[in-house]
């Protein structure tokens, strides 16, 4: 009995081998860009830069405090801003799709913001937030590919 165990566990140990040597190994993708999806980022965040290069204009108008106005100039040119980044960051590779998300919230709030001190006359609270909204755009466009 002990010499069958024996021969048993020298026949399941070459099995063994032989399905470890058969097998191939598993290959990581990289995920990268297509051209297309390059070509389809670039068409969204051409129109995000657009919006982004308008917001020296609401700096003068916060400067002026012209609180009316800034609140129309945050739901009027603005006002598409959340449809734009939200179709831009949905074309991300998965892993910047959140971090692109979350700048993005950060600018919505920070644009909230402003547009409450606007109602309000407080111009600290809205040039602080002009600042940091500022900054969550750049860390939006850290996120988009190049080319």
């Amino acid at each position: 009995m002990r010499q069958y165990r024996s021969i048993l566990a020298l026949a399941l140990a070459f099995v063994t081998a032989f399905l470890v040597s058969c097998s191939s190994p598993t290959s990581t993708k990289t995920l990268t860009y297509s051209p297309t999806q390059v070509e389809r980022i670039q068409s969204y965040a051409s129109g995000i830069t657009a919006l982004r290069g308008r917001m020296p204009e609401l700096a003068t108008l916060i400067e002026n405090r012209e609180w009316i106005d800034v609140r129309g100039f945050i739901h009027g040119p603005l006002g598409e801003l959340r449809i734009r980044m939200g179709n831009l960051a949905r074309n991300l590779l998965p892993d910047a799709q959140g971090q692109a998300r979350q700048a993005a919230q950060d600018i919505f709030t920070h644009l909230e913001e402003i547009d409450e001190a606007a109602q309000n006359g407080d111009y600290r609270q809205a040039i602080r937030n002009y600042a940091e909204a500022l900054k969550d755009f750049d860390a939006f466009f850290q996120l988009v590919p190049n080319s």
